[in-house]
C-alpha cells in the first residue's frame, strides 16, 4: 500500500452518493478505482463524476477480483452486510460496512474474524460519531465539569427513507433490511449514548410496531428504556413517522446539570449547569466541507487515513458489533414483552 489508498465502492445507492464517495473523493489520500451496482448506471454516474480512470461493475465479486481495489466501502441492503464483507477480506481488501454491520451478533463476528484472519481492518459507519455536535459534546462530557451521568435520552426520527433515499426500496422488506427504524435509526442512537458515556447497556426493555407503514414488513417505530451496567438508567427511541421536523437529539442528566446536543436550533450543543448556576453555550468544530452536498462530517476520510495508519478507526467491528447488540436486545425484549441482557 502506497502513500494513497484505491478503493472500491460496492453499493452506489444514496449514502455513497452524499457521504462516502464525495469523502474519499475529496480527503486528498484516496483513489475512487471501482463502483459496483447492480444496477449499472448508478454505478457508472459515480465513476464518471469521480474516479480516475474508475472501472464501472454489476457484481461485487468481480470487482474484488480487481488487483487495484485495496479496500472497499460496503453500502448494500442490511442482509448483504456479512457476506460481501467477509468476501472482501477474504480477498484482502480492507473494509468500511454500513451499519448496522450486521444482522446478527453470530454474522458480526464472522465479519471480524475474518478480517483477522485476513489480516485486514475492518470498520463500521457508525456516523454520528464524526458529527461536530457529538464531538464536542463528547469532550464536554469528557471534561467532568458535568459530573456523573444519572440518565440519558437519545432520539432519531425523520418521515422515513422514501423522504431521502427515494429508490431505496429495500428499507421496507424485512428479506432485505431485516429491521426497520429500530436499526436504521435506532442502532445509531445505540452507538452514540455508548460513545458519549463510555458506559454498556446492560438491561433493555422496548416496544416496536408498525404504526404507519403499511407497504412495509418491518416495524416504523420503537421505543425502548435502558439500564447501563453502573445502574444508571436511559430511553432510546426511533421512529419513520416524524413529521414537519426532524427529532434528532439527547439529553444527558448528571450530578452538576445537564446537557443537550442537538435540541435547541442555533445551539448544538448546550450545558445548563447547578453549581454555578448558568448556561454554557458550546461551539461545536466546523464541518469540513470540501464538496458541495457532502455532509460535512468526513467519513470517508476517516477510513482512508485509517487504513494508510495515520490514525485509529472511530468505529471498529468490535464497537460495532456492541451497538448492534443493544438492538438485537431491544427486538427480543419487544418480541418477548420482557426485560432482556444485552449479550456482547
Amino acid at each position: 500500500m502506497g502513500t494513497t489508498l484505491k478503493v472500491g465502492i460496492i453499493g452506489c445507492g444514496a449514502i455513497a452518493q452524499k457521504l462516502h464517495v464525495p469523502d474519499i473523493h475529496t480527503c486528498g489520500l484516496g483513489e475512487l478505482v471501482a463502483f459496483c451496482d447492480v444496477l449499472p448506471a448508478k454505478a457508472r454516474a459515480l465513476a464518471e463524476q469521480y474516479g480516475t480512470n474508475a472501472k464501472v461493475y454489476a457484481d461485487y465479486r468481480e470487482l474484488l477480483r480487481d488487483k487495484r481495489v485495496e479496500a472497499v466501502v460496503v453500502a448494500l441492503p442490511n442482509v448483504l452486510h456479512g457476506p460481501v464483507t467477509i468476501a472482501a477480506a477474504k480477498a484482502g481488501k480492507h473494509v468500511q460496512v454500513e451499519k448496522p454491520m450486521a444482522t446478527s451478533l453470530e454474522e458480526a463476528q464472522r465479519m471480524i474474524d475474518a478480517a483477522k484472519r485476513a489480516g485486514t481492518k475492518l470498520m463500521v459507519n457508525q456516523s454520528q460519531r464524526l458529527f461536530p455536535e457529538h464531538r464536542k459534546a463528547k469532550e464536554v462530557l469528557d471534561s467532568g465539569i458535568l459530573g456523573k451521568i444519572l440518565h440519558v435520552s437519545a432520539m432519531f426520527g425523520h418521515a422515513g427513507p422514501e423522504h431521502w433515499s427515494p429508490t431505496g426500496k429495500w428499507f421496507f422488506r424485512k428479506k432485505d433490511a431485516r429491521f426497520g427504524a429500530m436499526a436504521d435509526l435506532g442502532v445509531h442512537k445505540a452507538d452514540l449514548v455508548r460513545f458519549l458515556t463510555g458506559k454498556e447497556v446492560a438491561e433493555i426493555s422496548a416496544f416496536h410496531d408498525r404504526i404507519e407503514k403499511k407497504n412495509s414488513d418491518v416495524e416504523d417505530n420503537f421505543v425502548s428504556c435502558l439500564k447501563f451496567a453502573d445502574g444508571t438508567l436511559g430511553t432510546l427511541s426511533a421512529s419513520w413517522t416524524v413529521k414537519g421536523s426532524s427529532a434528532e437529539y439527547t439529553f444527558l442528566h448528571c450530578v452538576n446539570g445537564t446537557l443537550r446536543v442537538s435540541v435547541v436550533p442555533g445551539k448544538p450543543v448546550i450545558a445548563n449547569l447547578v453549581n454555578p448556576r448558568c448556561e454554557i453555550v458550546f461551539d461545536p468544530p466546523p464541518p469540513i466541507e470540501r464538496y458541495p452536498g457532502s455532509w460535512g462530517i468526513d467519513a470517508g476520510g476517516a477510513f482512508v487515513r485509517a487504513m494508510l495508519g495515520l490514525e485509529k478507526p472511530y468505529c471498529t467491528g468490535e464497537e460495532g458489533m456492541k451497538a448492534l447488540a443493544i438492538i438485537l436486545a431491544a427486538e427480543k425484549a419487544s418480541l418477548t414483552g420482557r426485560r432482556v441482557r444485552v449479550s456482547y
